[in-house]
């Protein structure tokens, strides 16, 4: 008998001494790391899910008093231009049949023009619709016989042109010359015309014809930018080498772009309708927002949401959850921090992730990792300013959203990476983490003052449902934040003529100067601007963005019908042709209403 147990004594031995060694090399050091006891998780895993390819189907949808984009090459940049005109309120229908397309007063011929994509029959109709009043706007008018009616010359392709000077200056040098292409990777082909009878609206830095319309009943226009190729690019975060600078900069190169088409819609439309991109009563939006990413500023940053309480502002603090000592700094996620963090939710702010690690290898080098990534097992230690050991992308989302949810009680649906890092599995790997809200990147570097939806892969083929915030004011820049409050107020006061969004960063590592620029920016634009949280806007943005809306004959006037996917308040719907000027919508997720617009 003693024999037989002999084994079986040996094996729970063994077992027990692996045991052991496993809890010996597993367990925390506490001095390199803050435990929490108890506290693991998160329990599910976060799967990445690939979505299906975003298809022209999709937007195949709506009356003919909408945009129509005729898209004659599916493999184009036409995501581009959905992405742009549903951020700058445009109503669009998307479709590959001329003859649907032709049903609207207004219609696009993306990305080419040419015999090769259309028939005879088709140009023929095309020319028809401008004879008979209506608009056509073609960007590669590369044949078909339309030249004459489109009223200029022969056009050359090329990537080489950089700039596009608009005719009508307005002394602004950042609008009155945009960014077309840069050098590099970051090139993007446009057409140059020859001159003919059209008007010049704007030209190339060679001098070629980039935008003209002529009058023949309707309007023939050409613009010679890859719009949707450029929207791409830039919303993919893929165009840095075409910014001019990095941050604290008015940049309307891509706006500027879509406001012209906008335009167009609206002169060549009879009952045209715009979403505005502020809620009702607004000038522009403000988002304060702090990256809370060092030891003293954790409790530095109640400072901050006591002042912005005061103004009844709600901002948002983008917590890094640094509970392990590295290069970096020491620990100072611990029971102290997320007292101050439920401090700030006491106040009403927003809580969102900022990371762990806050690693530079977050963009290039960190792999993405399997989605099991759980605290305390989950250690990232940097090593140096580009190396980390033991980190993945997605167990920087998932065990710093953990931590702030389960320790702290927040929700957190925000995002900002540490030093702004943007690497391509991030649009992915927020959708599988939770997230809903991003501000990663900034806007002078996406060329727009607009929020926008992300795609996957930061690339052409599939929208994720997480939509980016850019950062347009920072405080790193030299002169001090303070000293630069009458540049700040002026780039709001810019961004706001347009209706835009300025995010501003600011680390609460101090309470003085940002603290007071924070209080006076904010003092200024009271009354004018929304102000807010990532979230709260954020919220208000995809609302209006899933608002079915549509303008339709009523005897001898109009009516507007409106659908809401999801609640919405204070969305404005902009009539610049009816007398009524403007509705102001709100209804409950699901609702509908009917509204004469005579």
């Amino acid at each position: 008998m003693t024999r037989r147990r002999l084994p079986l004594l040996l094996l729970i031995l063994a077992v027990l001494l692996a045991g052991g060694w496993w809890w010996w090399r597993e367990r925390p050091d506490p001095s390199v790391m803050h435990v929490f006891p108890g506290v693991r998780g998160p329990a599910k895993a976060s799967k990445i899910i690939e979505p299906p390819r975003t298809r022209i189907a999709q937007f195949d949808k709506g009356g003919p008093h909408r945009l129509a984009i005729l898209v004659t090459d599916p493999q184009s940049g036409w995501l581009g231009l959905v992405r742009g005109f549903r951020a700058h309120g445009v109503p669009i229908t998307v479709t590959e049949d001329p003859a649907k397309a032709l049903t609207h007063k207004v219609v696009l011929v993306y990305p080419i023009i040419s015999g090769r994509v259309l028939s005879a029959e088709q140009l023929r109709a095309l020319a028809q619709h401008v004879r008979d009043g209506g608009t056509v706007l073609a960007f590669n008018l590369a044949g078909g016989g339309l030249g004459e009616l489109f009223g200029v010359g022969e056009g050359t392709e090329a990537s080489s042109r950089l700039r596009m000077r608009w005719t009508k200056t307005t002394g602004e040098p950042e609008s009155d010359e945009i960014v077309a292409s840069s050098t590099g990777e970051a090139k993007v082909a446009s057409v140059g015309y020859a001159p003919g009878t059209a008007e010049v609206a704007a030209r190339f830095d060679d001098g070629s014809v980039a935008a003209a319309c002529r009058r023949v009943g309707g309007q023939a226009c050409v613009l010679g930018v890859d719009l949707g190729s450029l929207a791409q690019r830039a919303m993919n975060g893929r165009a840095e080498a075409l910014a001019r600078r990095y941050v604290n900069g008015y940049e309307p190169s891509l706006d500027s772009l879509f406001r012209w088409v906008r335009d167009l819609y609206v002169a060549g439309e009879p009952m045209p309708w715009l979403v505005s991109t502020t809620p009702a009563g607004r000038q522009v939006s403000i988002l304060f927002t702090h990256d809370v990413d060092y030891g003293p500023s954790v409790h530095n940053a109640l400072a901050y949401a006591d002042a912005l309480k005061a103004r009844n502002i709600r901002g948002t603090f983008f917590v890094q959850t640094k509970y392990m000592k590295d290069y970096n700094d020491k620990v100072f996620f611990d029971d102290a921090a997320v007292a101050d963090v439920k401090g700030l939710l006491a106040r009403g702010q927003e809580v969102g992730s900022h990371t762990v690690a806050h690693s530079g290898a977050f963009e290039h080098a960190m792999p993405l990792g399997d989605g099991r990534e759980r605290y305390p097992r989950y250690r990232p230690f940097v090593e140096t300013v580009d190396t980390v050991k033991g980190a993945t992308i997605l167990g920087e989302l998932r065990v710093s959203k953990f931590l702030l949810d389960r320790l702290a009680g927040a929700q957190v649906v925000s995002f900002r990476p540490g030093r702004l890092a943007y690497p391509f599995t991030l649009p992915q790997a927020l959708d599988a983490s939770g997230y809903r809200y991003s501000s990663s990147i900034t806007a002078n570097t996406v060329l727009t003052h607009l929020p926008f939806q992300l795609t996957d892969g930061r690339a052409d083929g599939a929208l994720q449902p997480v939509f980016e915030f850019p950062v347009a004011i920072e405080d790193e820049k030299a002169p001090p934040l303070l000293q630069r409050l009458d540049a700040a107020d002026a780039l709001v006061t810019r961004v706001a003529r347009d209706g835009g969004v300025v995010t501003v960063l600011i680390h609460p590592n101090t309470v003085g100067d940002k603290l007071r620029f924070e209080e006076a920016l904010a003092d200024r634009w009271n009354g004018r601007a929304w102000m807010g949280s990532t979230q709260a806007f954020g919220d208000w943005w995809t609302a209006r963005d899933a608002l079915d809306l549509d303008v339709q004959p009523d005897g001898a006037g109009w009516v507007l019908t409106a659908g809401a996917a999801k609640g919405v308040s204070d969305v404005e719907v902009v009539l610049p042709k009816s007398a009524k000027g403007r509705v102001i919508l709100g209804l409950p997720a699901g609702g509908r209403s009917t509204t004469a617009i005579r």
